[in-house]
């Protein structure tokens, strides 16, 4: 499917509509963010029940607050990662804060019910859970695993067109590409591996959960941030 995106800016992270054959969202925005995608759509002369696909990348508040609400006025199909799905769906709670670094630490010793007040959002039912090398054939797009964030992130890869929906595996403040947030990440040896993964993808376009895209050669960008990384030894041992 050839589609076009459009990167709607949530404030605390960033959805992209797909508009095509079919109309899609990967990710849905942090709360604040709904009356972003609503714009958004509309400015194509499209509404929420429009939506017929709705992809999350993982399984944090600011990627899937909104999917629920989506689903429930749209009935748009729901793909997201099988090991985030139990989270996406409420029947495992979320996991604590990472002891990847010290912030993560002192989240950690905060009051659980804050924490959960904080990565609240309405639970709805996966309809496809995905593990790495399926092909949304609606969409014309592969899933790539890409554990590391959370252990069923996954990246969505338009593997003609050369770019792809990497959620928050590579971030892009002040044009330069970063991590993610190490206070809410599985581990940085899954991260690096990650990482690499997407550096080795040919890709002239990555379309990140924060910051700005990345383009142009965005795998070259991510591999020369993957050896300064490994260069400062910030993946650990």
């Amino acid at each position: 499917m050839r589609f076009e995106v459009t990167q709607i800016k949530g404030g605390v992270a960033n959805a992209y509509l797909l508009t095509g054959d079919h109309v899609a969202l990967v990710d849905t925005c942090a709360g604040m963010g709904y009356r972003r995608v609503i714009k958004v759509l509309r400015g194509k002369g499209l509404d929420v029940p429009d939506v017929e696909f709705i992809l999350i990348t993982h399984h944090h508040y600011d990627h899937a607050k909104n999917a629920a609400k989506i689903k429930n006025l749209s009935g748009a199909t729901l793909i997201a990662g099988a090991a985030d799905a139990p989270i996406i769906e409420g029947t495992e709670p979320n996991p604590p804060p990472s002891h990847i670094n010290r912030l993560g630490r002192f989240m950690d010793r905060l009051p659980k019910s804050l924490l959960e007040s904080y990565q609240s959002y309405e639970r709805v039912e996966v309809d496809r859970k995905v593990t790495g090398g399926e092909v949304i054939e609606e969409l014309g797009l592969e899933v790539v695993a890409v554990p590391g964030h959370t252990p069923g992130g996954v990246c969505f890869l338009d593997r003609e067109g050369r770019r792809a929906f990497v959620g928050d595996m590579v971030s892009c403040f002040g044009g330069k590409p970063g991590m993610p947030s190490l206070s809410f990440s599985e581990g940085l040896d899954k991260i690096k591996a990650s990482q690499e993964l997407l550096a080795g993808l040919d890709l002239d376009i990555a379309y990140p959960g924060h910051g700005k895209v990345i383009e142009p050669d965005a795998s070259r960008v991510i591999a020369d941030y993957v050896e300064k990384q490994k260069a400062r030894g910030a993946y650990g041992s």
